[in-house]
Parts: C-alpha cells; structure tokens; sequence
C-alpha cells in the first residue's frame, strides 16, 4: 500500500469525523488571516474538470488568491489586509491542460495561477513533445489530437498579464549537486534568460523540479539567487509567514483527480509536520 492511498483512507476517516476541518480552524485561529500557503498541481485534463471546480470552490471558501506584489510585501513587511489567509495555486510542467482547463476555473473561483514552465518543452514542436514529455518525466496524460501538449509562448504571454509565468528549469531537470555547473548554469540562467526573450517581459519566479530531498542543492541554489529570481518554489510543505526567505517557498503538492476530502488533510498542517525534519534541511543546505 503507497502513501498516497494511506493518505486517502486517513484523510477519509478522520475527516468524517470532524478531525480536520477541526484542525483548518485550529491553524486560521492560532495564525489569523496572516499567513499564506502554496499548493501545486500537474496535469489537469479535462476529464477531471468537475473534481477540479470542487477543488477550487473548497479552497476559495477558505483562502484567498495571491499575486507576485502581494507575497513579496507580506514576506518583507508582514502585510496582508485580509480576512483570509493567503494561497498561491501552482502548475508545474507548462502543460496545455492548464490553460484549456486549468485557468478558465481559476478566473471562476477567484485565483492567481502561477504556470511553471521548461523552456524546451515548449520550445518542441507539437510532434516531439510526447517523447520529449516522456524523456524528462513529464506525464501529461492523454494527448490532443494536434499532438501538443504544452502551452505555446503566445498563451504563455497572455496569462502573464493576470497571472504568473515562471521558470521550470530549461529540460525539467532536477538540480542534485551532482549536475555540471555550466549544465546547472543552463538550466537556471539561461533558461530564465531564454524565456524573457520569448515573453518580452520579466520572469520573476522559479521552481525546482522534483521534491526528493537529494535533488536540492547549494550550487544550485547559488545560481537561482545568481539569476535574479524574486521568488523561488519548494515542494515541502509548511505555512508561508513574514519574515520567510522569499527563495525557499515551500507547496504542498495536491493532485485534481484526487478526492475533495482529501484537500483539509493536506492543508491543516499535518503534511508539514510529515516533513517538517526533511524541510529544515533542505532550507538550510540552500539558505544562500
């Protein structure tokens, strides 16, 4: 039995109980409005539309969209004049299924979407991007008849003017201090560098791939705050507060096929402690 399903029977039990909406309102009472989350979602087919709409219509009763402004001031000045908390809703991976399927349900409920994206990946002609896909561990689910599965740079520049397009590594390639420096060099700086000038504007955020442990590193870290990065995203769950350094925001991971009683586990505070000793070591191995 994996984790995820242990996860799915947990969450199922003690939310019928009252267990987690209890603890929800535990961690809004002991923080206020005053602190912000991250989650982050891959494929978002179309076939999980609904499931997807629950999800969004759960989270928007209890907090509220952030964009790139907002955080960055609540960071550094610990503002946020609302009566939510904030959370910024992720997509990894630049796939077309955020955009057809994804974004039209966030306009719905209310949301920023943050669209991270590998410069390669949308760089592929229509007909290689499965296999590029396949190659660097992207599964995208079911492809279009067209064949594409990725976002193109014209949908790309349309979000940025409401929501946030940011770097996902040049090939979506995890970054273990293993890697080459002049490999890591382009998979950070070179591909924030190769996506300004495909957009025309600023791409202020970055996302590492995979959340194994093993696949942070210094040198990495080194390079993105060497980039220019304002903001840099983690998969390793815990609460966003002021003061927090803006490179090591932490997500929790939530998938749209995965059932609604499923979300209150994730977000009340039990993944943080699940990997709360993995965190602080990632955050100290790359606090540059």
């Amino acid at each position: 039995m994996n984790l995820h399903t242990v996860k799915e029977g947990l969450s199922a039990t003690i939310g019928a109980i009252g267990v987690t909406g209890g603890l929800m309102r535990l961690q809004c009472i002991a923080r206020g409005p005053r602190f912000m989350r991250a989650i982050n979602y891959h494929d978002t087919p179309a076939r999980e539309a609904e499931n997807l709409d629950r999800h969004l219509a759960y989270l928007s009763r209890h907090f509220r969209g952030v964009n790139l402004e907002e955080v960055e001031r609540f960071l550094e000045f610990g503002d946020w004049p609302h009566e939510k908390p904030g959370l910024m809703v992720t997509f990894d991976d630049g796939l077309r299924s955020n955009h057809d399927v994804a974004l039209p349900l966030l306009v719905k409920h209310g949301f920023i979407g943050w669209f991270f994206v590998p410069v390669a990946f949308v760089d592929a002609p229509p007909a290689e991007q499965a296999e590029f896909a396949e190659r660097a561990s992207i599964r995208p689910g079911v492809a279009p008849p067209d064949g594409r599965l990725a976002m193109t740079w014209d949908e790309l520049r349309a979000l940025s003017t409401r929501h946030v397009v940011g770097c996902h590594t040049m090939t979506h390639r995890r970054l273990p201090a293993s890697v080459p420096l002049d490999e890591m060099r382009g998979e950070i700086i070179d591909a924030r560098r190769e996506m300004e000038l495909r957009m025309g504007c600023e791409i202020p955020a970055f996302c590492w791939v995979g959340g194994e442990e093993e696949n942070y590193s210094r040198e990495a870290a080194t390079l993105i705050r060497e980039a220019g990065f304002r903001v840099a995203f983690m998969t390793s769950s815990g609460p966003i507060l002021p003061g927090m350094n803006p490179l090591q925001i932490q997500r929790t991971n939530i998938e749209c096929d995965w059932p609604v009683h499923l979300l209150p586990f994730q977000m009340c505070g039990s993944m943080d402690l699940l990997h709360g000793a993995r965190r602080r070591r990632v955050n100290e191995l790359t606090g540059i």
